[in-house]
């Protein structure tokens, strides 16, 4: 919670220096996205659950219904018409519960998109449809962490709703659907029962929205930056051939390959687990004639799972050196694609009350980087906001003589990029 509270900060803070309110003036460079936070609840209705009871027999029960509260942090693109995002759960307040074991039903980390077809606007009320990708958890509590089940899927839930608003803010009524609603659920180590949970789950959010593209104080630039054409070079009008910048971020990384040791040693696992949600910090310089960025990130994520007594934990600290390219700059939306080179430290921990097994690896790992960097003010801008992903599909373990996947997408939502020499450049030419 701290780390989402400091990236709050530093998102407010670039709204402090360069917001302004929404502008309604047809589709101008400068009001061709704005970031927004959401906080809301969704709400999943009660379900059959199963588990073990006396004389080891299959019992049913009726797992109660729960208020799920989340953080969404996104942004509004293409005028209005698109919405990408990503949601953070916040706790599950369950409503009822009548048997002393039972199913925690939520979302890991999320990331969606949403479409619009008539663009938002204030006043308006407008439907949306939309899809989203993450890790949906189906644990079991226990008195005993002997019977403690923490099991995750992949998911692809559909999306519809409505949207209205007034300036800075927002209320969404809507829902989800869940169209893989079946579980093969292990309620032993040996032992897997069908449970199906609820295809729908409508939500309420609130959002507080700001405008992050156009700066305060700089109406003259500000008019040369809407002149610009809907598409042009990303490098057009670059006068000093490069400059430094920090960046600061919120990640997630999915692992997206089975392992084969898990399948077998420990079949009641997630196959696919995520990661916990950790920082990207990163050193870079871009060169604007030539419109390349070169960057060391630092990232640290941890993979977990634990059931039945068993807990197994992979450790990364990973320094990655990237280069990459933009492609193409349309109304400040900028897409880029690159390489990378991961220099990792893998600690792998698997503990349980028969065994004990812990090593550490260094590991040379090549990915693939691609995303997107909200630019207004091309080469001149001094705080960016970059989405990336950097994707590593060779990296895996050996454990036990059995293969271990650690192939990986890391997803980087909104990093906040800082160009020190062009903010004091800015300063000076502040109306």
């Amino acid at each position: 919670m701290r780390k989402l509270l400091l990236m709050a900060g530093i998102l407010l803070l670039t709204n402090n220096i360069l917001s302004q309110e929404y502008v309604e003036e047809g589709r101008k460079r400068l009001n061709f996205a704005k970031t927004y936070f959401e906080l809301g609840s969704q709400y999943t209705s009660l379900f059959i659950g199963k588990k073990i009871g006396v004389n080891n027999a299959i019992q049913s029960f009726e797992n109660p219904a729960s208020l799920n509260p989340f953080l969404n942090i996104g942004g509004l693109h293409f005028w209005g018409h698109a919405d990408f995002f990503i949601s953070i759960p916040l706790a599950q307040i369950k409503l009822n519960t009548k048997d002393s074991l039972s199913l925690n039903y939520n979302n890991s980390v999320i990331t969606g998109m949403r479409i619009m077809p008539w663009a938002y606007k204030d006043h308006k009320i407008r439907p949306y449809i939309g899809a989203s990708w993450g890790v949906v958890n189906l644990n079991q509590d226990a008195d005993s962490e002997q019977f403690v089940v923490n099991f995750s899927a992949h998911k692809i839930l559909l999306d519809v709703g409505l949207i209205y608003g007034k300036k800075n803010l927002m209320v969404r009524l809507g829902v989800n659907y869940n169209p893989k609603n079946q579980w093969n659920y292990p309620i032993s180590k040996t032992n897997f029962e069908s449970i199906n949970t609820p295809k729908f789950s409508p939500y309420f959010g609130l959002i507080y929205s700001y405008e992050s593209t156009r700066s305060k104080n700089m109406e003259k630039i500000n008019r040369i930056l809407n002149e610009y054409p809907n598409l042009s070079s990303p490098t057009m009008n670059a006068t000093k051939k490069g400059d430094w910048f920090l960046g600061i971020g919120p990640s997630t990384s999915f692992i997206v390959s089975e392992s084969a040791y898990n399948q077998g040693v420990n079949p009641f696992f997630t196959k696919k687990p995520i990661s916990n949600i950790f920082f990207d910090m990163a050193l870079g310089y871009q060169f604007n004639k030539a419109g390349l960025v070169a960057v060391v990130s630092y990232r640290n994520p941890t993979f977990r799972n634990e059931s039945f007594g068993v807990k197994q934990d992979i450790e990364k600290q990973s320094v990655v050196f990237e280069v990459f390219k933009f492609l193409t700059d349309y109304s400040g939306f900028t897409p880029y694609v690159g390489l990378n080179i991961g220099f990792d430290r893998l600690k792998f921990t698997e503990l349980s009350d028969k065994n004990n097994l812990s090593f550490d690896k260094n590991i040379v790992n090549p990915g693939l980087t691609f995303g997107w960097d909200i630019l207004p003010g091309k080469t001149q801008q001094p705080f960016v906001l970059r989405t990336n992903l950097r994707w590593f599909p060779f990296e895996k373990l050996n454990v036990n003589d059995k293969n271990f996947s650690l192939n990986q997408i890391e997803y980087n939502v909104i990093q906040v990029v800082f160009y020190p020499s062009r903010f004091k450049k800015a300063k000076l030419m502040r109306d």
